[in-house]
């Protein structure tokens, strides 16, 4: 992260309605918040009951007449929103307190501005160079904004919120193609391994699981090398990183079968994003072991698909 700037500090009153004078120093990787103690007209607080965002204090000092807190601070910051300007980079968050009554209220709220590297851009999945034939393929994917104008600005999300997605694929002096996602998961690693937790939502040759329980669909196509979903932040490995590892896959053929699909739940019923009329295709979807989804047979360049697997994040869901 770039020099600290400059914080900019909110000046609140606690829910006793007396004034508390909090002192909020942001850091490279910290944020330190001090106030003084055991004065006159002023309500204590337990330090160990203080949040930043949604971080306990990584570290406690309570010396005569005052307290420092100090919260560890950088990947994700606590939850914190970003903006990006143009030569700025701002977190905002709120300094809470926790009491035992469960009752939680609002100390202050903070903002620190740290400069903008020239090569700043938001986390994404960094397009992938596949040699096709007499061409390149370039595959990406990337968490984007709501409208799907450009990339996130943040990868924090709050549980049952929609997380917007892109993957696409292009080449170079060649027809367009046909991008399905066969398969992707959630999970704490961002390379999998025997000890990494996962939850698959996308399975069975592009049958969209989640959208079965939750708001999580496809969007309709702007072009077919493109695909763009609503994953929907479901309770997974909740305040930590996670990664979202997809299989993508390419297709001249702009044909669908069994095996080579995307379906989506609407209104309870399986459909075929790319022609509803087909929607029987997606029947599969529901089954598993002899019965689940499977490719026919492929042949050269039209019957073969040409797939890479993508990755991206880390990004952190946080209960509310």
């Amino acid at each position: 992260m770039a020099i600290l700037l400059y914080v900019v500090v909110f000046a609140v009153v606690a829910a006793t309605s007396q004034a508390v004078d909090f002192s909020v120093e942001c850091g490279k990787e910290s944020v330190t918040v001090s106030w003084p103690l055991a004065l006159p007209n002023e309500p204590d607080i337990d330090p160990y009951l203080v949040r930043l965002g949604y971080c306990p204090p990584r570290s406690v000092s309570v010396v005569p007449g005052g307290a420092r807190v100090v919260f560890q601070f950088k990947e994700w910051r606590c939850g914190a929103e970003m903006m990006a300007l143009k030569n700025q980079i701002v977190w905002s968050t709120e300094l809470t307190y926790v009491p035992d009554s469960g009752e939680d209220f609002l100390l202050q709220r903070v903002a620190c501005v740290y400069e903008r590297p020239e090569d700043w851009t938001p986390q994404t999945f960094k397009p992938v160079i596949e040699l096709f034939g007499s061409g390149e393929l370039v595959f990406s994917m990337s968490l984007m904004n709501k409208d799907f104008s450009g990339p996130a600005l943040t990868a924090v999300y709050q549980l049952g919120s929609l997380i917007p997605i892109s993957a696409s694929v292009e080449q170079q002096s060649h027809q367009p193609l046909l991008l399905l996602l066969d398969e992707c998961v959630a999970a704490t690693d961002a390379e999998l391994g025997p000890d990494t937790l996962t939850h698959p939502f996308i399975t069975n040759k592009g049958c969209f699981d989640e959208s079965r329980k939750t708001k999580s669909s496809f969007l309709p196509r702007q072009r077919s090398s493109e695909m763009r979903l609503y994953l929907q932040a479901f309770a997974f490995a909740l305040d930590v990183e996670v990664y979202l590892h997809c299989k993508l896959v390419a297709w001249e053929d702009g044909s669908f079968n069994a095996g080579k699909k995307a379906c989506h739940d609407t209104n309870g019923s399986w459909e075929l994003l790319d022609d509803p009329a087909q929607s029987s295709i997606c029947n599969c979807c529901d089954y598993g072991g002899d019965y689940a989804c499977r490719s026919r047979k492929r042949r050269a360049l039209g019957g073969k698909g040409v797939t890479k697997q993508a990755v991206v994040g880390p990004l952190v869901i946080v209960g509310n």
